[in-house]
């Protein structure tokens, strides 16, 4: 029958567990390390959306949560937006890692994310500029912190922020 459910059989793939990171050396662990610049990405995103003109590009279509957190939690940017030359530039700041467990994925500030790089042992922060006008998206570049000591994941208890 189609859309049953063969007896036995797995309804997902079984989850692969990460293995913790190597110990690795860190001098200080609020200097980025492992940088990827994506201005290269940008320029191309940005001559694509001129050659076709019509608006329509997954950079001009972000999702809800993205523009919520740009209004509410950007950090003001001084350049205009490359496609509206609007001023209303913002950056966001993601944080994505084994370590942070249920805490990976969210936004924090600058002075947050100073004070997790000494609190974790390796973790990835995203910087993605958002344009409140037009709704242009990009993630500027990419890059690593922590210490370099692994630990076990954080679990998230009731009414917990970080």
């Amino acid at each position: 029958m189609r859309g049953s459910k063969v007896l036995g059989a797995p309804s997902k793939p079984p989850r692969v567990r990460p293995e913790r990171a190597e110990p690795e050396d860190v001098d200080d662990p609020r200097r980025p390390r492992r940088v990827v610049d994506y201005s290269l990405e940008r320029r191309r995103a940005l001559g694509k959306l001129v050659l076709t003109a019509t608006g329509a590009s997954e950079n001009l279509d972000p999702h809800p949560d993205l523009l919520r957190a740009a209004k509410y939690h950007g950090q003001p940017l001084a350049e205009a937006c490359p496609w509206c030359r609007s001023k209303e530039m913002v950056l966001l700041r993601y944080t994505w890692g084994d370590e942070l467990g249920d805490f990976t994925g969210r936004q924090h500030t600058l002075a947050e994310i100073d004070e997790m790089a000494g609190e974790q042992g390796q973790f990835r922060v995203d910087e993605v500029e958002v344009c409140r006008e037009c709704h242009w998206h990009f993630r500027r570049r990419s890059y690593v912190l922590g210490d370099g000591q692994p630990r076990p994941a954080k679990r998230a208890r009731k009414n917990d922020t970080w």
